[in-house]
C-alpha cells in the first residue's frame, strides 16, 4: 500500500517531501543517468535511490551507480541496486520469485528488503556487494545472447549447460578483478539471472543471440526490441582487456557479433583451448580469429 508508481514531475516533488521516503528507479539503464541529470534539482541529496537497471552505461563503459552519481554531480547519495531472476510479467502474475537487493551500507538494503518484500510470491534478500550484483545483473546479458547463439546453431543442452555453467566462472574472475565479491556471482544476481536469461525464450538477448547467427543483422533486430547484450559485449572485452582476462566465452560473443569469426569456428576455438583444471583462473592469452 505504500509503494505508488509516479508518473509526472508534480507526484515526485510532492512523494519527495515525505519524510523517508525511498525512489525506485524503473527505468532503462541508457535513460536513467540522463533522466536524472535533468531532474537532480529535485532529489535531496538523502533520499535513497534504488536502481533496477540491469546494465553498463555504454557511453562511459560505467557500472550505473558510478554514472548515477556522475549524473547527480554528487560525491555520495545513498544508492542500492535491485536484481537477480525475474521477469516482469511472472511477477505481475505473483510467481513466486527471489531478488536481490544491494547497497554499500547494508542497512539501506534491509530498508528495501522490508518494503518490497511479501509473504506470497516475491522474496528479496540483501547484499553488501553493489558492484557484484551489478556485474551479474549487466555482464549476464551478452551471455545470453550467446546461448541464444548455441540454441541457433543447433547445438542441445549439453552444450548449453557447459556455457552457463562456465559463463559463471568468467564472471566470477571479472567480479573479483572489478572489486566485488565473487560469492554474488553464486547467487541470484549472478547464476540465478544468467540460468533465466539463458534458458528462457522471453529473454530478448536470447532471441537475439539466435536470430544473430542465423545471419540477421544487429539493426534489424533491435528495430523489434532493445538488446542490451550486444552493445554490453564491447564493455565486457574492454573490461576484460583492462583486467587482463581471457574471458573466452565473452570474446568469442564478442567477435560473433561483429563477424570476426564465423559460427563454425567458434566451437572449434573454445573446445580446442588448452586442457586446463576446471578450476583454474583465467589469465590473457586471447588472441582474436579475426
Amino acid at each position: 500500500d505504500n509503494i505508488r508508481g509516479i508518473c509526472s514531475e508534480v507526484q515526485l516533488k510532492k512523494e519527495l517531501e515525505t519524510p523517508g521516503v525511498v525512489v525506485i528507479l524503473a527505468l532503462p539503464c541508457q535513460k536513467t543517468p540522463d533522466w536524472l541529470e535533468e531532474h537532480r534539482d529535485m532529489i535531496p541529496s538523502n533520499v535513497l535511490l534504488c536502481s533496477t537497471a540491469k546494465g553498463l552505461y555504454l557511453p562511459t563503459k560505467q557500472l550505473i551507480g558510478h554514472a548515477i552519481l556522475d549524473a547527480l554531480d554528487r560525491a555520495q547519495q545513498p544508492l542500492a541496486f535491485l536484481s537477480g531472476p525475474s521477469f516482469a510479467a511472472e511477477i505481475m502474475q505473483q510467481n513466486p520469485t527471489a531478488v536481490v537487493v544491494a547497497s554499500d551500507q547494508l542497512f539501506l538494503a534491509v530498508k528495501l528488503q522490508k518494503i518490497l518484500s511479501n509473504t506470497t510470491f516475491f522474496r528479496v534478500y540483501t547484499s553488501a556487494d553493489p558492484i557484484g550484483v551489478q556485474l551479474g545483473g549487466a555482464l549476464k546479458n551478452p551471455l545470453a545472447v550467446g546461448a541464444g547463439m548455441i540454441t541457433g546453431m543447433g547445438f542441445g543442452t549439453n552444450t548449453l549447460a557447459a556455457c552457463v555453467t562456465r559463463a559463471s566462472r568468467e564472471l566470477c574472475d571479472l567480479c573479483i578483478a572489478m572489486g566485488g565479491n565473487p560469492k554474488t556471482i553464486d547467487g541470484l544476481s549472478g547464476i540465478g539471472d544468467l540460468m533465466l536469461t539463458c534458458f528462457s525464450s522471453q529473454s530478448r538477448n536470447q532471441r537475439c543471440g539466435q536470430r544473430l547467427i542465423k545471419g540477421e543483422s544487429v539493426a534489424d533486430i533491435e528495430k523489434d526490441y532493445t538488446v542490451e547484450g550486444v552493445p554490453t559485449a564491447d564493455v565486457a572485452v574492454a573490461y576484460a582487456d583492462m583486467c587482463g582476462l581471457e574471458l573466452p566465452l565473452f570474446r568469442v560473443v564478442y567477435d560473433l557479433i561483429h563477424k570476426n569469426i564465423t559460427a563454425e569456428e567458434a566451437p572449434q576455438y573454445l573446445m580446442g583451448r588448452p586442457l586446463l583444471q576446471e578450476t583454474s583462473r583465467t589469465h590473457m592469452a586471447y588472441t582474436s580469429l579475426s
